[in-house]
């Protein structure tokens, strides 16, 4: 875990590109609809049973804004399994929905209309299509360098740069911000936060992100590449199973978790892994025997990561100073609620609370040594 946010827009949506630009947010399954003008424009307009991920269709047509000041509380996948599963489906969902990158879409009834939706709009749906292909064409990258070093004398470093560029940009660019911009530093040298449990810095967790990624390149690309020829297949020929889906909580509660069961579900690791640790051996290249090793080890990464804390780490005893804490803060949250939630507020918390504000009104003082004729006012808070 790390005390801040990284770049994942359904967690941490302080901005967007496209509402800051052109005044038209992207819907993250998250916010407040007019139910009446949702249903009369999306009443007869999509097909039954063929879209499984809503959320970017419907900001399309709807239209939608970003509001930063409303904070919402939502769980995250704990397992590795269960979070590419999750992310098979979005990726299962948004492939669905490339139709509306036509010129023209067949609506509900069956029949064919232009297609409504604006450029921009047509933009996000074909950036999310690209972005999951980003595993596929990366893992591709790496394995066309190796062929063309075995074969030929093509320089393949800046093939294999761009590659690996790609499935660690974000982690590259949180550490530029870090370095440059001093962006999400770490909270340990914020006097007034407060840890009680273990957390990972900004920094450190982005440069273990960027491993990870690589570390998990193989098992990412075959998801990636398996969703994306399912969804075409059941979309163009068998049309059935479009809204199959499973939660990531049911996904976490099924899924088996011992480090067999990550090996075998992690098999494109294992295989692209053997194969370039076969062929850094018999090349005598270090650079592929360093990535066969990485790879392979990239289950027992996955198990580690996914294991619960209590399974292998030793829980400490709080500390005296940290008990103390707990307890004052404990103390003021119940005297908070149990001074204001009564009979004249309704029995709710008020809106608003000031403590200690001072009862003092503004004061005239004398007139200033710059030039100034008249008489300054200031307020003592």
């Amino acid at each position: 875990m790390q005390d801040f946010g990284g770049t994942d827009s359904y967690t941490n949506a302080v901005s967007d590109i496209y509402y800051d630009n052109f005044d038209e947010g992207i819907f993250t399954g998250k916010g407040i609809y007019n139910i009446e003008i949702f249903h009369k424009v999306l009443c007869e307009e999509i097909p039954e049973n063929t879209v499984l991920s809503h959320d970017l269709l419907e900001g399309n047509y709807l239209r939608c804004g970003l509001a930063t000041d409303i904070l919402l509380l939502d769980d995250y996948p704990s397992k590795y399994i269960s979070y590419v599963t999750r992310l098979s489906r979005w990726i299962r969902g948004d492939w669905q929905i490339k139709m509306w990158l036509n010129k023209y879409i067949t609506i509900k009834n069956g029949t064919q209309k232009l297609n409504p939706l604006n450029k921009l709009s047509k933009f996000k749906i074909l950036d999310n299509l690209l972005r999951s292909l980003v595993p596929v064409t990366s893992l591709f990258g790496v394995i066309l360098s190796v062929l063309l070093k075995m074969f030929t004398e093509i320089k393949v470093w800046p093939i294999v740069a761009i590659s690996l560029l790609g499935i660690t940009f974000s982690s590259i660019i949180d550490i530029l911000n870090y370095i440059i911009f001093k962006k999400n530093i770490d909270s340990n040298y914020i006097s007034a936060h407060k840890n009680i449990i273990p957390v990972i810095g900004a920094l450190k967790a982005s440069i273990l992100r960027g491993a990870l990624e690589i570390s998990f390149l193989p098992n990412k690309a075959i998801i990636t590449l398996s969703s994306i020829i399912k969804t075409i297949y059941r979309t163009k020929i068998s049309k059935e199973h479009l809204l199959e889906w499973i939660t990531a909580e049911d996904a976490e509660k099924q899924a088996k978790t011992d480090i067999v069961s990550y090996y075998k579900f992690m098999w494109a690791n294992v295989l692209f892994g053997i194969l370039f640790l076969g062929i850094g051996i018999f090349t005598k290249q270090i650079l592929e025997i360093i990535g066969g090793i990485i790879w392979i080890l990239g289950p027992l990464e996955a198990y580690y990561l996914s294991k619960d804390t209590k399974e292998f780490v030793a829980i400490e005893k709080i500390s005296k100073q940290d008990k103390e804490y707990l307890l004052e803060t404990g103390q003021k949250i119940w005297n908070f609620f149990n001074d204001t939630m009564n009979e004249e507020n309704n029995f709710l918390p008020p809106d608003n609370y000031q403590e200690d504000r001072k009862e003092i009104i503004a004061k005239r003082t004398s007139p200033t040594n710059i030039g100034l004729r008249n008489a300054c006012y200031c307020l003592s808070i």
